[in-house]
């Protein structure tokens, strides 16, 4: 009821609980969170399998998880946490291949139930190595993934991987997803369509990231991968509420429209996947990956610290150095450099010849070329441009 009638998120349900459960339960404060967590599950899984309706549940098996802060291995044996001062060991039984190898990283969680006890650990959660003289940055972009290689203070490699199929996958399930809501007039049918179309297109976008990741840790497993924080970059994609109220007030109106971003770039932005393919590439590298402050990296020149301009979205245009430069690879470059700064080893663009050799490859290319005939000189144009 406090909920507007929906299922509160299991955050919700602990901040709600937390004073009664501080005054009157005298278990370890931790037991609260996979308490909402389960709690939470069970509902949800109830209530889809009930046509929505919820009512009072009968525990069929006993379970329960517990956290990592209430778990410590001592001894060859699982020391529980049941309330402060007082344990609860549980033998462990190492018979499996892999337990003296996992045993090493921290754990996860704990599955507790009426005849066994399940541990988990999270594997690659050791210190990984930091190779401060072989970084690779990347520029994450909707259709395109840009890249820059400097090894030993030389810009070795820089390219682009296309990833417009993805952009595609998302928009193609998006107007699958508009036409359903539209024909589709039973609302039972309709929201098993829709939930059948978004976990295609999750399973699809995962598997083709997974195959990406893969080959590209693969093909460069001696370097450090270096990526943006963009931790906050979602909230540009919100809609600007303040719009509706002024539009009395014109000034004001143009300059709430100027924050406000067009309904392609918000659809973009929010299903944009760049998370997912940082955590995978972190999760596959045996080094360290480093993330770096994002502010600047496209409008800031990493060869003279000229401030760039843009007159179209894919051009940064140098006033100083005269040309104009690929935006999304110039940006690649200016990520890889203040890695390098993160690992202890700065690196001067201007002052190094590899620049000099590398510099056609950041140019400014149009994407339509015209091609002319030697024989009859006659031009045509590529692409349709």
């Amino acid at each position: 009821k406090s909920n507007n009638n929906e299922l509160p998120s299991p955050i919700v349900l602990r901040k709600s609980l937390k004073n009664y459960y501080d005054n009157n339960i005298i278990y370890a404060k931790h037991h609260i969170n996979p308490a909402c967590r389960n709690a939470i599950a069970i509902l949800r899984s109830y209530k889809k399998n009930n046509n929505g309706k919820l009512k009072i549940i009968k525990a069929k098996r006993l379970a329960m998880r517990i956290d990592s802060e209430l778990i410590r291995i001592d001894n060859n044996k699982l020391r529980i946490t049941i309330r402060p001062n007082e344990y609860e060991y549980i033998d462990i039984v190492d018979k499996n291949r892999k337990y003296n190898e996992y045993s090493k990283y921290k754990i996860s969680e704990v599955l507790l139930t009426d005849n066994k006890v399940c541990i988990t650990f999270i594997i690659g959660s050791l210190n990984k190595p930091l190779i401060n003289n072989n970084i690779i940055g990347f520029d994450l972009n909707f259709k395109t993934i840009d890249y820059t290689i400097i090894k030993d203070n030389e810009i070795v490699e820089t390219n682009t991987i296309d990833t417009s199929d993805i952009a595609k996958t998302q928009r193609d399930y998006a107007r699958k997803r508009t036409k359903i809501q539209r024909h589709i007039k039973n609302p039972e049918k309709r929201n098993r369509k829709l939930k059948e179309s978004r976990h295609r297109q999750r399973n699809i976008i995962r598997d083709k990231l997974q195959k990406l990741t893969t080959k590209i840790v693969n093909d460069n497993s001696d370097k450090t991968f270096v990526f943006e924080d963009l931790t906050n970059i979602k909230k540009q994609g919100r809609k600007n509420k303040n719009n509706r109220n002024n539009k009395n007030n014109n000034e004001d109106s143009k300059a709430s429209n100027k924050n406000n971003k067009s309904k392609r770039f918000r659809t973009d932005i929010n299903t944009w996947p760049y998370r997912l393919f940082q955590r995978f590439i972190d999760y596959k590298s045996k080094n360290k990956t480093l993330y770096v402050n994002p502010e600047g990296t496209s409008s800031e020149c990493p060869v003279c610290g000229e401030k760039l301009k843009h007159p179209i979205w894919k051009i940064s245009e140098c006033s100083n150095c005269g040309v104009n430069f690929n935006r999304n690879r110039l940006s690649s470059l200016s990520i890889s450099v203040r890695g390098l700064y993160l690992c202890g080893t700065p690196f001067t663009v201007s002052g190094s010849s590899s620049w000099y050799s590398m510099r056609n490859n950041y140019l400014y290319h149009p994407d339509h070329v015209i091609i002319e005939d030697s024989n009859d000189c006659k031009k045509y144009v590529h692409n349709n441009a």
